[in-house]
């Protein structure tokens, strides 16, 4: 695996991202690829997906905002997600 190996590790700047975000960043990809490594059910996945957007609404915007400019699809998706299922069937007002 090229993420245990000693000689490749340069630093990247990620100056968008607060180190907080990048774990929960982390979190979710390391999460992902073992997932997929292990062949997890869909259902393993989205129960934990659903317990992982458990947050405020602070770091769920700035974790959108990370996932965009680290162009991580998946994470994108599903913090979007959570955002329209809080604002859905909610008028203008009850949103604000």
């Amino acid at each position: 695996n090229g993420l245990d190996d000693e000689a490749g590790k340069v630093p990247v700047p990620v100056l968008q991202v607060t180190a907080g975000l990048l774990i929960k960043v982390l979190e979710y990809c390391e999460y992902h690829c073992k997932a997929e490594s292990q062949n997890m059910s869909e259902i393993e996945i989205r129960d934990w997906d659903e317990q992982f957007v458990v947050m405020d609404d602070y770091v769920l915007f700035n974790l959108i905002l990370a996932a965009n400019y680290l162009d991580i699809k998946g994470l994108l998706d599903l913090t979007c997600k959570k955002v329209a299922d809080e604002i859905r069937g909610k008028t203008p007002e009850e949103i604000r």
